[in-house]
């Protein structure tokens, strides 16, 4: 819990958070989500009594990962102890940080902060969710494409450590294995912002393209990429891109 008792901290999270949005997210101390991490079916050795607790809705069996990233993809919180079938809701509400925010809500409303996440979760006054069933063009529907630019972030970020290590890549037999992955990509985060990033675009798609042909060659495992949250990408009947959400030029200066 030092990240949300350091201002100074969530002042510099904040401020990124503005920048990519162009000022419409002032306050933004993170971006929320979940990320079904894949597990072998766990057993009564593991002194698990119902280990279909663990299989969910991706069709596999999995632990429950909740994250909180800032606008570099840098990790901020995360609770790794929830199992696959539980609600992205339910493994944030069972968390030490959702039970400090809820005491201590007011403090982060005199300040202005707050976090952003999916309709998974409810609306709080530390956590800022989109509008449900909008009509395109509306004032709702704009907030919901700026809410949703600024929470990609916590999705590119469960990309980036899904394609990174192949550990992940199949059923984990040891439950600390994604947590030092992400310790791993925080390393990485760190280093990337200090000394610039070092790769080229043809070297990350070179790195990419390898990743997905070695798990197009692997049956058993399930879906590749990010497992969790919603899709950013609205697409028409042709499977492309749709323009729907997206504001007029007009819309965004206003």
């Amino acid at each position: 819990l030092d990240y949300v008792k350091d201002e100074e901290r969530l002042q510099n999270v904040a401020l990124e958070f503005s920048r990519k949005s162009g000022g419409l997210f002032n306050g933004c101390i993170g971006a929320i989500d979940g990320w079904v991490v894949k597990i072998r079916k766990p057993t009564a050795r593991d002194n698990v009594t119902n280990p279909g607790s663990f299989y969910g809705r991706k069709g596999c069996f999995g632990s429950n990962v909740v994250a909180i990233v800032d606008g570099k993809k840098r990790v901020l919180y995360r609770v790794i102890q929830s199992r696959g079938a539980e609600h992205d809701s339910t493994a944030f509400k069972n968390s030490r940080l959702h039970t400090w925010l809820a005491e201590n809500w007011e403090w982060l409303r005199e300040r202005g902060f707050y976090f952003i996440g999916d309709s998974a979760h409810a609306l709080k006054s530390f956590l800022l969710t989109p509008f449900d069933d909008v009509i395109h063009g509306t004032t709702e529907d704009n907030f919901n494409f700026f809410h949703s630019s600024s929470r990609t972030c916590v999705e590119c970020t469960f990309g980036e450590v899904d394609l990174r290590w192949g550990a992940l890549w199949k059923a984990l037999q040891f439950n600390l294995k994604h947590n030092t992955c992400v310790r791993l990509h925080n390393f990485i985060v760190d280093f990337r912002e200090k000394h610039g990033d070092q790769g080229s675009d043809a070297k990350i798609s070179l790195f990419d393209e390898d990743c997905r042909r070695f798990m197009a060659a692997q049956s058993d495992v399930c879906s590749m990429g990010v497992q969790g949250g919603e899709d950013d990408i609205r697409r028409d009947a042709n499977g492309d891109p749709s323009v729907g959400g997206r504001p007029t030029n007009a819309e965004q200066i206003a």
